[in-house]
């Protein structure tokens, strides 16, 4: 297996078997925990794809998310309780480009490994258990719909975007649940859920040979060999909508910030792009920052208040965000604020602070099970060098900072989303 050194000094070891499913393991010394997660590089932005004599196919949004659910369908008895049985645990993931089974064990992290590739490549799926899903399914979009914090993130990707899948909710409508047939759900499956499509990580105190032989002797000989062809929607430079405004039964207004970026970075320079933006959007909501000092001691932010870039080859957008009895006040500081960073007030000290606090909190994360195997699964379906992020980060210079906050926050290509508090009538 080829063997990779990671900064924190330990071994990442990883193949891809013949059948083309990528294979890594990060043995964990004296740990007693094992935890180890199966990818598949599909999610809700993959509902239009090419097939070989069919051409392009479209299906409904929230096929990605169904399948989710229904691999943990069995003819008889519950993969839940088979893994509990074991005294181990699992779950399951869909984002906006993958899928993801794991479970975490203390005992008997063979038959849980062998039992989560079995389950994953042996779906389960009739006309009967697929309408029992549907609704409930159904029930978690409509409460999902209720929370704050999913609808002003939604209405602001609806904002931004004209034609992305990225602007809906990963489960996909009521509407476009409905609508979905027990045939697409199975071209679906057959088309992404090969081990070329896949991606495995197992963390703990094991032996990287015996995780390998496990997998070759549990995963299929190979899937149908064809590389899955991603079609996406032309995306229109410009944002759909400004502003936007909708009301809630919350006791305090909520505002967000975004801002459109086209995605063109790859490889480690998206990475780059990753790294710059999140320092300079740290520099305005970091708790040590300037701009959160004003913001705060102005009454207009509190400690919900956030910023956030998501960096991906097919999307890609800068999201602020805080409670605040002021919306449009706290949205002209900001515009202040954000201007003079661009203007040239990103502060060389400032970043090279931040950038020892990232230094940390990367170390510091290599210890989370969880964490390091979503990183190492995310970043190979991206193509970004996760082992290279302390390398990339003590090149960042505050003036890629600087370049990234003027190029990326640019106001023609921004909307608000704003909830406010359900006005009472009478």
């Amino acid at each position: 297996m080829e063997q990779i050194k990671l900064p924190g000094g330990e071994t990442l070891f990883q193949e891809r078997l013949a059948n083309g499913l990528q294979v890594m393991v990060l043995p964990k010394r004296q740990f007693l925990r094992t935890f180890g997660i199966l990818s598949v590089h599909y999610g809700s932005l993959d509902s239009k794809f090419e097939l070989p004599g069919r051409g392009a196919v479209e299906v409904p949004p929230g096929i990605a998310h169904f399948l989710e659910h229904k691999l943990f369908e069995e003819e008889e008895g519950s993969v839940f309780d088979r893994f509990a049985a074991w005294g181990a645990s699992v779950n399951a993931f869909t984002s906006y480009n993958q899928t993801s089974y794991f479970f975490t064990t203390i005992d008997h992290w063979r038959e849980s490994l062998a039992y989560l590739l079995e389950f994953v490549h042996t779906p389960h799926l009739t006309e009967e258990n697929v309408e029992k899903e549907r609704g409930i399914i159904e029930q978690e979009l409509r409460m999902y719909a209720d929370y704050p914090e999913h609808r002003i993130v939604a209405t602001l990707l609806e904002n931004l975007y004209h034609e992305n899948p990225v602007r809906l909710d990963i489960g996909g409508t009521v509407e476009s649940v409905r609508s979905i047939t027990l045939a697409e759900l199975q071209l679906c499956y057959d088309t992404f859920y090969q081990p070329g499509n896949m991606a495995l990580v197992v963390v703990g105190d094991v032996e990287p040979q015996a995780v390998l032989e496990l997998v070759r002797s549990s995963c299929p000989a190979g899937g149908n060999g064809q590389a899955v062809l991603r079609v996406d929607p032309a995306e229109p430079s410009g944002i759909v909508k400004p502003w936007a405004e909708t009301q809630l039964p919350i006791s305090r207004p909520r505002y967000m910030l975004g801002f459109k970026h086209d995605p063109l970075w790859r490889g480690q320079e998206l990475l780059r792009m990753q790294i710059a933006m999140t320092l300079g959007l740290r520099l305005l909501s970091g708790r040590s920052s300037q701009a959160y000092a004003q913001l705060y001691g102005e009454g207009l932010v509190d400690d919900s208040f956030s910023a956030s870039f998501r960096g991906h080859p097919r999307f890609a957008h800068s999201l602020i965000s805080s409670e605040t009895d002021d919306p449009q006040a706290l949205h002209g500081r900001l515009v202040q604020i954000i201007d003079g960073l661009k203007a040239g007030g990103v502060e060389e000290g400032e970043v090279e602070r931040l950038k020892k606090g990232f230094y940390g909190l990367f170390l510091g994360a290599l210890d989370s099970f969880e964490y390091t195997a979503n990183r190492l699964t995310a970043q190979y379906f991206e193509g970004t060098p996760y082992y290279s992020y302390l390398e990339v980060l003590a090149e960042v210079t505050a003036r890629d900072v600087q370049s990234a906050l003027a190029e990326m926050l640019d106001w023609e290509r921004s909307s608000v989303s704003i909830l406010r508090p359900v006005q009472s009538h009478g």
